[in-house]
């Protein structure tokens, strides 16, 4: 698989940041308590609509399906008090009410990843993977490596060949003619190491809250 090395300007901050930082946002999902999460539901559907609008809506508009497999599943399948109390059978209000707070989580998850996705290309985030996975190593991904091949995936998600089926990711494409572009694996700065200890502290803090 060869392999090209873009000569970027080295942004100010490493992609690796930018990408641990996103990971431990993700993480601060899980803590706050109930009320913490539903605020981590609002900031990141608020976040993504500030910042990834276009990409945020064709994503949530990709996974109408399953937004309308989930309100099914959970209305029709959960115990409780009917919405239609004459029937025998139907929809409940607390299968209702579950069923929303699943499309939230969903929906909160797909503006996080469009939000990651407009902010770092394909080709900054192969680079910010490899740095997370390997922090000191200098070397550029391997071509049969993971953060080389999730990069061959996203190209084809975001620009698909008209008639290429989804078991085309199944194959092996070691011998694609197409050179992949890679960033400089950088080493982290100053302004990183401070960002990601602030963003830990942060996290802890919030998870013991």
């Amino acid at each position: 698989m060869p392999m090209t090395t873009t000569r970027e300007r080295a942004p100010r901050l490493h992609a690796a940041t930018l990408l641990a930082v996103w990971l431990i946002w993700l993480l601060g999902g899980q803590g706050g308590g109930a009320t913490g999460h539903d605020l981590w539901i609002a900031f990141s559907l608020v976040g993504a609509l500030a910042l990834a609008y276009r990409r945020f809506l064709r994503l949530a508009r990709r996974l109408r399906w399953l937004f309308l497999a989930i309100l099914l599943t959970f209305a029709l399948g959960t115990p409780g008090r009917l919405v239609v109390a004459d029937l025998a059978v139907g929809p409940t209000f607390e299968g209702l009410a579950a069923a929303v707070r699943s499309m939230a989580n969903l929906a909160a998850m797909a503006a996080c990843v469009s939000v990651l996705l407009e902010h770092l290309t394909p080709t900054r985030l192969t680079g910010a993977m490899h740095r997370l996975l390997h922090p000191l190593s200098a070397c550029h991904p391997a071509p049969d490596s993971f953060a080389l091949r999730l990069q061959l995936v996203l190209r084809d998600i975001e620009h698909p060949l008209p008639g290429r089926q989804w078991m085309f990711w199944l194959e092996d494409r070691s011998d694609a003619g197409q050179p992949v572009a890679v960033e400089p694996c950088a080493p982290f700065g100053g302004a990183d190491f401070v960002l990601l200890i602030g963003a830990v502290l942060l996290l802890a803090a919030w998870m013991h809250a």
